[in-house]
């Protein structure tokens, strides 16, 4: 029996016929009128690409010489506008991220399947979309002398709305600088600046009108304090309208941000249920941590974040705030993640550097990234530096390293300086 002309070309990568049976049954249980090839090599994928030409592609992640990542790398280059989804078992959250940041459009788990079809269906929706929008291009773009009036009629339509919509943004701009902490809590409350046990210093740019990151610090008590960071996925609007959500979910869940583990992961869980009816998968990296001063320690707690660097200025030494146990996956991709909280020892003049990718993921004109080791090298350098100076002295020196080229991602840098601890001036 012949199949209908509007039968799904798929090209699956899967080496067991165990899985490779549960999707095609996945798929027909669903009445999905389909065409399938099986590949299990890098070379029979390469000819699946070339001569099958597939509408959406399936790929398991771990093979037995080949792996997902590399059959990704492969369809981007052959076919980049095909849907690429990881059907696996075993992509951990780290590498489920680095998929998605790479290009992939979404993946499900094996013991997930009833995602699959719903998740092919949305991926070759978005495709047509996509196509529809260029043929409109591609006939706006042949249109003859008649239309000339038209298109300067839209054009000037465009503009005005643009107008409205760039005001829009420059109040969303506004909107989101208030958000932010502009005056700083003190230790105990109420005290001078001068006279504060811990001291803060910022440092905020978008790489658009709004931006992903965002940051709060708030007073839990007259010797604790507790600072939050967090960087969304993408740019724009959209981030800006996540960050949002995640700075009014970081304040209304604020009694449990003396355990930064905890309050991580009731974030995670309230950002996952917020998102589960949406196709969009929706994440951001995070790091929560408390300074107790009475007791003279940092508690923190990371989400897929950059690590911290805790700058012992006394002695000039850098050291990363990472450990295994106390990182875990972006916030809003797996809702039953448990964040634990680790805590370590400070001296008095230490001084914290919380920052988003933003700040070492800018590269110079032979395309090298500057990196995090680069940036812990470069605050080594200046340990010795006051605080803000040293903010500012790392800054300069990520900004020489691009060679003036422009920060691409949103950047965001808190300081907390350890002005004294009280176990120290007991």
């Amino acid at each position: 029996m012949s199949l209908p002309s509007t039968a799904i070309r798929i090209l699956l990568l899967e080496d067991s016929d165990l899985d490779a049976a549960l999707v095609e049954a996945e798929l027909r249980r669903n009445k999905v009128e389909f065409l399938l090839q099986r590949v299990e090599t890098a070379e029979a994928f390469k000819e699946g690409l070339k001569r099958f030409r597939p509408a959406i592609i399936f790929s398991d992640y771990k093979l037995p010489s080949f792996d997902g990542g590399q059959a990704l790398l492969l369809a981007k280059d052959v076919l980049p506008h095909v849907p690429f989804i990881v059907i696996s078992g075993a992509v951990g959250e780290e590498t489920a991220v680095e998929l998605l940041k790479a290009g992939a459009t979404d993946f499900v788990l094996k013991d997930k399947l009833l995602r699959l079809v719903p998740a092919m269906h949305r991926a070759l929706r978005e495709v047509q979309e996509r196509l529809a929008l260029d043929q409109a291009q591609a006939e706006l773009y042949s249109c003859n002398s008649e239309l000339e009036q038209r298109v300067r009629d839209r054009t000037r339509e465009l503009s005005e709305k643009n107008k409205i919509m760039e005001e829009d943004l420059r109040m969303a701009h506004e909107l989101q600088m208030a958000l932010l902490p502009s005056r700083f809590p003190t230790l105990p409350k109420g005290c001078r600046e001068e006279d504060s046990a811990v001291r803060i210093c910022s440092l905020y740019r978008s790489s658009h009108s709004v931006g992903g990151d965002c940051f709060n610090v708030t007073p839990l008590s007259d010797t604790v304090l507790s600072v939050f960071i967090c960087d969304v996925m993408g740019h724009g609007v959209r981030a800006a309208l996540v960050t949002a959500m995640l700075r009014a979910l970081e304040e209304q869940l604020g009694e449990k941000a003396a355990d930064p583990g905890l309050l991580l992961s009731e974030m995670n869980r309230a950002q996952c249920h917020i998102f589960e009816a949406s196709e969009t998968l929706v994440f951001a990296s995070a790091c929560s941590l408390t300074v107790d001063v009475a007791k003279g320690t940092v508690t923190f707690a990371n989400a897929g974040h950059p690590s911290p660097l805790l700058v012992h200025r006394r002695t000039h030494r850098v050291e990363v705030l990472s450990l295994p146990e106390s990182r875990g996956p972006a916030l809003g991709i797996f809702p039953e993640a448990i964040y634990q909280s680790h805590t370590q020892k400070l001296e008095p003049e230490d001084f914290i550097l919380l920052f988003t990718d933003g700040l070492f993921e800018v590269e110079n004109t032979r395309s090298e990234l500057f990196s995090e080791e680069r940036l812990r090298e470069a605050v080594e350098q200046h340990a010795e530096l006051a605080p803000e100076p040293l903010v500012q002295a790392v800054l300069h020196d990520v900004e020489a390293f691009t060679e003036g080229g422009a920060f691409t991602d949103d950047l965001c840098v808190v300081g907390v300086h350890i002005a004294r601890v009280e176990s120290s001036a007991a």
